[in-house]
């Protein structure tokens, strides 16, 4: 699934689910309107033993035109935390393009390397850019002693990308051990396919944690705070949304 975010001030992320994603009506207290922004797929998926291409089609909702650049990033794991990293696996057709209002563009995604038998994550960024003439929405920010900036607001979408063998299959294992007031928790996910799980619920002893989501890609391992967890009593239970839209709960007993 995509993420969306707002360039600098490019701030936070919420994860969006649909098979058109749409960012709309952003609230900014009142400063510039709104912007819809959508995409067709919002996952691109390449089957690793057929040609090696996938797209996806941008659409401007807007009433103005509307500029972006395309980066692709290698998705990985490092040191135990999910990482985007420039990458020249991909090529990218067009790395930059203006769409009309109520347009469209397709982004094309060529795979240069030969992937293996573990699935390949990447992540395409979709970063809007300035147009001299266009006003974008404004966000307010407190320089202090009473003075204010308006700033632009663009918006970065993050649209995941990836490349699996045919049967290949997720092999997920959670552990947690307590570190102070903060618990650890590993996934570990030694299979050839990522397993995403969405809507996340981490419940310890009464006290709860929520994540957006914990993408376990493949081969990987990382580790997650938990905050308020380590002190408190009893197993850990992991109450989540899977890829097939069911909700699944797990317990994982602590040493």
């Amino acid at each position: 699934m995509p993420t969306s975010l707002p360039s600098r001030p490019r701030a936070a992320h919420p994860w969006l689910r649909a098979a058109l994603l749409s960012v709309a009506a952003l609230s900014l207290g009142g400063a510039a309107g709104a912007q819809s922004f959508g995409f067709s797929p919002t996952t691109l998926q390449m089957d690793a033993t057929k040609n090696l291409v996938a797209e996806t089609v941008m659409i401007n909702s807007t009433a103005a035109p509307a500029r972006f650049t395309v980066l692709p990033r290698v998705w990985k794991v490092e040191g135990g935390k999910l990482v985007l990293l420039e990458t020249r696996d991909l090529i990218v057709n067009p790395a930059s393009f203006t769409v009309k209002p109520g347009g469209s563009q397709v982004i094309r995604v060529g795979l240069r390397k030969k992937p293996g038998d573990t699935e390949l994550s990447y992540r395409l960024l979709v970063q809007q850019e300035a147009i001299e003439g266009v006003e974008l929405p404004k966000v307010s920010a407190d320089l202090g002693k009473d003075a204010k900036a308006g700033l632009n607001l663009t918006m970065t979408f993050s649209l995941p990308i990836y490349v699996t063998q045919p049967g290949a299959a997720p092999r997920v294992q959670f552990s947690a051990a307590a570190s102070g007031q903060n618990l650890l928790l590993t996934v570990q996910n030694a299979g050839q396919r990522r397993a995403i799980y969405r809507s996340v619920t981490l419940t310890r002893g009464g006290a709860s944690v929520g994540l957006q989501a914990i993408s376990a890609l493949a081969g990987s391992t990382q580790t997650l705070t938990l905050t308020g967890l380590g002190d408190k009593a009893g197993p850990l239970t992991i109450r989540y949304t899977g890829e097939d839209g069911q909700t699944l709960v797990q317990t994982v007993a602590l040493p």
